[in-house]
């Protein structure tokens, strides 16, 4: 479930389609809607019976001379009903709101953690955060005046036209009669509103990925000066959300005036037009007091008829961005919960291309017994990486087969095949938080033993654990946080073992460390090493090249040397530091 039922937009949604399919996200709330509206419309009948009292009060007062009746009595009935109905109506309605704004979020998140690993690596980080903060804090902040304020107002205002047309429709009628010009005024001033919001939504989240790029590479940015080229795009991304911005306001400045008119005019007329109704005995002094009061509920709804407009115009361009969030294509799911039945990874003629572009690999085969540790070389790429996301189901092959501890790898539940696999990449992500909490999430039922032990085992008892470590580990050196990466995978304790390239950006010292702790790790497991330094294979049991995404080379390193091919090529270029 990608956040609703409705296909990939592309282009503008309606209104329509914005509302369903946020009510349809928001579908469990529903009773709290309903409530809302069901005591806007207890609100609304209560104003009336108490519009009616007043009617008659001011009337027999002329004849009587006095306000104490059964009239009175019914109006303060009334009005111990309506405080306390308009709170709840308010109350429900704002928390409808909150709960759908909380329901949005965690839905978004849940889509951008389900993401195809194919379709994230195509989209920029700081749009998507973009779409995921600002775009869903508008479409919320719309929908929420809406559907907490403004629509309890307009079944309010409804059932209070009604019974002001029952009063005195020709006042009513003549005091409405402006409106609908407004109105059509209103919505032509507001059309082009929904693109000046796309496009500032676009050049904020254009903004913000070029502020990500310069965050997250700030050493590069800094050595290269890439400074004042990175402060001109995001100048020229700014300059545009500005200027888009400004027709968006532009359009909503026009708009404001225009719903005062809307909400004041009709006063004016009943004024006036009912004293001269009232002169001409076509109407009470209580009956023009009764649709001036009940002009102002009218007048509600009617005055924010331009806020809706803008309101419901910035949903619609921001919705377009988060609806294509949310229609993403979502990691392949099914399969089932399995437990290995045999030992052997197993690929046959697999091959695999990346969107655009030509083949990665070509037919690749090859196999690896219980407790077998390879590696994969190659050239850059050559599809040594491309492997590791094949095997861990972050990519889905093209065409062969791949068969993980005996079962196709599309037989398996996503989440269970990842329950046997750990992993250690060269850049190593750690969360923020302490060392301990980092190695904890290996195993989340593990004791303080276990991962005291799994501390030990990466040679980390020489750092205090539990001290915070900063945004991704910066406060670790890189050896440090490869080996706090090489703990959490002891704790997962999973069969199958993967490396990519985890000691390639590593001195010599730190080097040796890790390669000691990833030796602790490896014992016991099937293991596949992407290598970096061709000189530390000495001690593995095989070694595949690969050449164009086929294996060209298997052997040992001894044999490999021996055969003087692309193999011993790859560790003589090395050597000499080419």
């Amino acid at each position: 479930m990608n956040g609703g039922i409705m296909p990939l937009y592309e282009a503008t949604p309606s209104t329509l389609q914005v509302v369903q399919r946020y009510l349809s996200v928001n579908a469990k709330h529903t009773p709290i809607l309903v409530a809302t509206i069901v005591f806007s419309l207890l609100t609304s009948s209560v104003l009336s019976v108490i519009t009616q009292c007043l009617r008659a009060i001011i009337d027999d007062y002329g004849i009587t001379g006095t306000v104490f009746n059964t009239q009175t009595a019914l109006l303060l009935i009334s009005l111990t009903v309506f405080i306390p109905s308009q709170y709840l109506q308010q109350f429900l309605g704002i928390k409808c709101s909150e709960m759908c704004d909380r329901t949005m979020r965690e839905n978004t998140f849940a889509v951008v953690s389900r993401m195809n690993k194919q379709t994230l690596d195509t989209q920029r980080t700081g749009d998507i955060l973009s779409r995921a903060n600002s775009d869903l804090s508008q479409i919320n902040g719309a929908l929420h005046n809406y559907f907490s304020v403004r629509l309890p107002q307009q079944v309010i205002g409804l059932v209070a036209l009604i019974v002001s047309l029952f009063i005195s429709w020709q006042l009513t009628v003549f005091s409405l009669a402006i409106v609908p010009f407004i109105a059509v005024l209103q919505v032509k001033i507001s059309a082009p509103l929904t693109g000046f919001v796309l496009q500032w939504q676009r050049a904020a989240g254009e903004s913000l990925s070029i502020a990500n790029n310069l965050m997250g590479g700030y050493e590069v940015a800094k050595a290269y000066n890439l400074g004042q080229l990175l402060r001109q795009r995001y100048d020229a991304a700014v300059d545009q959300a500005a200027s888009s911005g400004m027709n968006a306001n532009r359009a909503t400045i026009w708009l404001s005036p225009l719903g005062q008119v809307m909400f004041f005019f009709p006063q004016i007329i009943i004024c006036g037009f009912g004293v001269y109704l009232a002169n001409a005995h076509q109407i009470t002094s209580g009956g023009v007091m009764s649709v001036i009061i009940l002009s102002v509920f009218i007048g509600n709804p009617i005055g924010d008829f331009s806020a809706v407009l803008t309101d419901f115009k910035t949903a619609r361009g921001c919705a377009s961005r988060v609806f294509e969030l949310w229609d993403m294509p979502a990691e392949q799911t099914g399969g089932t919960v399995m437990k290995p039945k045999e030992d052997a990874i197993l690929l046959e003629n697999v091959s695999f291309s990346y969107p655009g572009k030509p083949a990665v690999l070509n037919g690749l085969s090859f196999s690896i017994k219980q407790g077998e540790q390879i590696a994969i070389v190659g050239g850059s790429g050559s599809g040594k990486s491309t492997v590791i996301k094949l095997l861990m189901a972050l990519y889905r092959k093209d065409e062969g087969k791949i068969s993980i501890f005996g079962h196709a790898i599309e037989a398996w539940s996503t989440e269970a095949l990842r329950d046997h696999i750990s992993y250690v990449g060269q850049d190593t992500y750690l969360f923020t938080g302490s060392i301990w909490d980092n190695v904890a999430v290996g195993n989340r039922n593990a004791s303080n033993e276990n991962i005291q032990a799994a501390l030990d085992a990466a040679l980390l008892n020489d750092i205090d654990v539990r001290r915070e470590i900063g945004e991704r580990g910066f406060h670790l050196s890189g050896g440090q946080r490869q080996r706090v990466a090489i703990a959490r995978a002891i704790m997962k304790d999973a069969p199958l073992l993967l490396l990519d390239e985890p000691t390639s950006a590593l001195d010599t010292q730190n080097e040796a460390l890790v390669s000691e702790a990833l030796r602790r790790l490896a014992k016991g497991c099937t293991t596949i090493v992407i290598a970096h330094r061709l000189s530390a294979l000495r001690n593995i049991d095989r070694i595949l090249c690969l050449e164009d995404g086929r294996i060209v080379e298997s052997g040992t390193h001894e044999q490999l040397m021996t055969l003087q091919g692309a193999y011993y090529r790859l560790y003589q270029t090395q050597e000499a530091g080419i």
